[in-house]
Order: structure tokens, then C-alpha cells, then sequence
């Protein structure tokens, strides 16, 4: 394994541990890697997984390197709806220096279980140069006041989860039951971001722009989203409309954070 695979790998490792969020991760471009990793692939808990199949998966990684892939491969046979072993096997795969078959195996664990934290931590090793996970929705107010509300709330609370099958069901409830409300629609805009198709997003965040101009979260929200396909430029003017209209709000307060940031790109 080149220095540049074990490095990029490793980071994976790490981000994969940390605080049990998505992954931003640089696979390396050879394909041709010989050997295996010493390292084991790291384990990545999903809550969605049944126990059964988490400890199969943990006792697969155990015997690294020998039969380790052959065992997920056995296991995503079984499980064929599991994203958990999906993931792992792709991870495998990475470190035995299978680049392709590793992106294949986390093409699947998306398609398998969207609505998991595996389908997440796949998309991101899917699109290593884009920011980890997917972009949230912020809302404006700090405790929530109706059922509206309380569905963008849910929503959040799932974005954090690494849900995002149930966080776009709660965003798009909220914005069935309040078509009016620019912040109800600019949460199931930015339920729908999806890597591979940032234009869903994107198709029903800008018109939102044009219906409500000085509405703070769309200019927000689309600085936001303009950040994960990395153009900043732009991101940055949106961000500095949300700032104008009132600095000193919850979202002024991170659109003047994610500006400072941008603005040493």
C-alpha cells in the first residue's frame, strides 16, 4: 500500500470515530495496490443496524486481513438490505487496495438503506471533496413553537441522526402544512440535497429566493448549499444578504461564521 492510500485511508478512520458523523475522505487513485493495509478497517456503528448484524460485521473485521472480505462479501449476501455491510465491505475493499469494487459496494449501501448513517458515511467516501454529510437545515428559532415547528425541529433532530429519508418526510410535512412559510419550504429544499443530484435542492431553493427576497433563510440556506458544491464566490454573496438582514439573529450570527470561513478559500 502506496504512502498516499495508507494517509488518505487513515483519515477515514479518523473521521469515521469522530463523534459518529459522515466521512470526508480522499481515496487514493491507484487501483493496482498489492497489498493489504496492517491496519484493520474501522468499525463504523450504525444504530439502524439490527445487533446481529453489527456483531457479524465486528467479528468479520477481526480477521483482518485473512477472510475478512470474503466474510462481509457472505454477509451482504445475507443482509442485502443492510447498508452497514455495505460500508464495512467497502472499507475492506479500500484497504486491500480494490478502489473500484469499494466504490460499487458503497454505491449499493446507498441504494440498499438511504434512510442510515452507513448510506451516509458511503456517500461521503462517494464525493471525497465535497464537506461530510449533508447540508442542514438551520432554523431560525431556538425551541420550537407549534406543529410546524416541530416538524422542522424532527427533521433537524434526524439530520443529526445521519437520517435523511426521515428528516425530508418531516421537512416536507412542515411545508404541506404551512405552503406559505418560507422557512417550512426552504427545509424540504434542503431535504432533498442528495451529492449526485444537487439540482433537486437547488431547483426549489432558488425560485424561493425571487418569492421571498428578504427572507433570511433562503439567502442563508442557499449560501449553505453553495459551499458543498464548492462555489464560494457566490456562497459568498448569499451569505452576505443573509447577514444584511439582521446580523445579530441566529442564522446572521452563522452566516457571519460560514462568510469568515469562505472568505479564506
Amino acid at each position: 500500500m502506496t504512502p498516499r492510500v495508507r494517509v488518505s485511508l487513515l483519515v477515514a478512520v479518523a473521521a469515521l470515530a469522530a463523534a459518529g458523523t459522515a466521512v470526508g475522505v480522499t481515496l487514493a487513485t491507484r487501483t493496482d495496490v498489492k497489498r493489504h493495509s496492517s491496519t484493520p478497517p474501522p468499525f463504523a456503528a450504525d444504530p439502524t443496524a439490527p445487533p446481529a448484524v453489527a456483531a457479524d460485521v465486528r467479528e468479520a473485521l477481526r480477521a483482518w486481513p485473512s477472510g475478512t472480505v470474503r466474510r462481509l462479501r457472505i454477509l451482504a449476501a445475507q443482509h442485502p438490505e443492510s447498508g452497514l455491510v455495505r460500508l464495512e465491505l467497502g472499507l475492506a475493499l479500500a484497504f486491500s487496495g480494490a478502489r473500484a469494487d469499494a466504490q460499487a459496494a458503497w454505491r449499493t449501501a446507498k441504494r440498499a438503506q438511504p434512510d442510515s448513517p452507513s448510506a451516509v458515511r458511503a456517500d461521503d467516501l462517494l464525493h471525497p471533496k465535497t464537506p461530510p454529510g449533508k447540508p442542514p437545515f438551520v432554523p431560525s428559532f431556538t425551541r420550537p413553537v407549534g406543529r410546524v415547528e416541530q416538524l422542522l425541529a424532527e427533521g433537524s433532530a434526524f439530520q443529526a441522526a445521519l437520517r435523511p429519508v426521515s428528516a425530508e418526510r418531516a421537512f416536507a410535512e412542515a411545508a404541506r402544512a404551512a405552503p406559505g412559510e418560507a422557512e417550512a419550504r426552504v427545509a424540504a429544499a434542503v431535504g432533498l440535497y442528495d451529492k449526485d443530484h444537487p439540482e433537486r435542492a437547488f431547483s426549489r431553493l432558488g425560485p424561493l429566493a425571487r418569492r421571498f427576497p428578504h427572507a433570511q433563510t433562503v439567502r442563508f440556506h442557499l449560501g449553505l448549499l453553495l459551499i458543498y458544491l464548492r462555489q464560494f464566490p457566490q456562497a459568498r454573496r448569499e451569505l452576505a444578504l443573509a447577514v444584511a438582514e439582521g446580523p445579530r439573529t441566529r442564522l446572521g450570527e452563522r452566516a457571519r461564521v460560514l462568510l469568515g470561513a469562505s472568505l479564506r478559500r
